[in-house]
């Protein structure tokens, strides 16, 4: 059976479970999956990740029997879904990465449910290192905020009726300490950090993180081809600075493709499934920029065993710096490099061009 509770409230699950389409719970959840995905969940026959016939509940549990505990809910259960939610919002933001109470909810069902199942309800980045290595906790799904629809969408993943393809749009460190970003009490605040947010800033520090920026699981698994960059516009890059007329936004060949970069992507795994190509550039040394900075993600959808073509086309803008005595954008002299990837730290794939 299932078990959810939603942070201090108890609740427990009714005949059919969860799923819009009726069956049994998810016979099993694959280990230590993350940020959409990696949760498989089982059909009639325990097996598979579709969606389930009909059925009732199996043991129950201790449920209502015993004084409501989260240890009381999670025994006996062959599957505990935990809900987090992290609170934000116009009026206020949150002053901390973590939640001491509720991580101790999930520590306390994980130690008494061997198959528990975390989902993140949050806006940005939340710490996860308080229980994210406990072997009971199977999954988690990084949901952020959703809308009205949120407990089908949920469920929909989680029975394995719909395949996940996202990915975190910010870095999760391993404690509070690794950001940069520190809360500003006074009425004048100094931001240094300059280019260096997120996962540009982890980069330059070399910091070991938990979930990088760009991660997120599938069902299937998907592995790239080759890259391959091509100049499509060499006249443009080599001149620095761009010559066009002026257009709000900037001058009007800022926006014209110099180059262009390609891969194929292909289905590993046994399902169909859909995957989201990152390309990351990194400057030469005179333009002093990040490691690498994201300049393009597009998601193919590909069946298994088949492949899908990706293409970046890359802007004059998308390849230039601010030059800060110029006070123009600028385009590098030396070799770019350009690199396609899973995630930020996932790169599969390097192709190089020298303007």
């Amino acid at each position: 059976m299932i078990w959810w509770l939603l942070n201090n409230t108890y609740t427990s699950t009714s005949s059919g479970g969860m799923g819009g389409g009726g069956g049994s719970p998810p016979g099993g959840m694959t280990g230590n999956a993350t940020t959409g995905g990696g949760m498989g969940g089982g059909n009639s026959t325990g097996g598979g990740m579709g969606g389930g016939g009909g059925g009732g509940l199996g043991n129950l549990g201790q449920g209502t029997a015993t004084t409501p505990s989260f240890s009381n809910y999670a025994e006996n259960s062959e599957v505990c879904l935990v809900f987090m939610n992290s609170y934000s919002g116009e009026g206020g933001d949150r002053s901390l990465l973590y939640d001491d109470e509720q991580d101790a909810m999930v520590t306390s069902v994980a130690s008494n449910c061997n198959n528990t199942v975390v989902i993140v309800n949050t806006a940005g980045p939340r710490v996860l290192d308080a229980w994210i290595e406990n072997e009971n906790v199977t999954a988690v799904l990084y949901s952020g905020l959703l809308g009205q629809e949120s407990g089908n969408a949920i469920t929909d993943v989680l029975y394995g009726d719909v395949n996940p393809s996202a990915k975190v749009t910010h870095t999760i460190a391993k404690k509070a300490t690794d950001y940069p970003a520190q809360i500003c009490l006074t009425e004048v605040c100094e931001f240094s950090e300059g280019v260096y947010i997120d996962y540009r800033y982890f980069d330059s520090k070399n910091t070991t993180v938990r979930f990088p920026f760009g991660h997120g699981l599938s069902y299937t698994t998907f592995s790239y081809d080759k890259v391959d960059a091509t100049a499509t516009n060499q006249t443009a890059l080599s001149s620095k600075y761009p010559t066009g007329a002026l257009f709000p936004g900037g001058q009007a060949d800022l926006w014209d493709e110099v180059v262009s970069v390609k891969t194929k992507v292909q289905n590993t795994g046994a399902i169909e499934g859909s995957e989201v190509a990152q390309l990351y550039v990194t400057f030469p040394a005179e333009a002093a920029q990040p490691t690498r900075v994201l300049r393009g993600f597009e998601k193919v959808n590909v069946a298994p065993g088949q492949s899908g073509d990706v293409t970046f086309s890359l802007r004059r803008r998308d390849l230039s710096y601010w030059d800060t005595t110029a006070q123009q954008w600028a385009v590098a002299k030396g070799t770019y490099t350009f690199s396609v990837g899973a995630s930020s730290r996932d790169i599969r794939g390097t192709a190089q061009i020298t303007v």
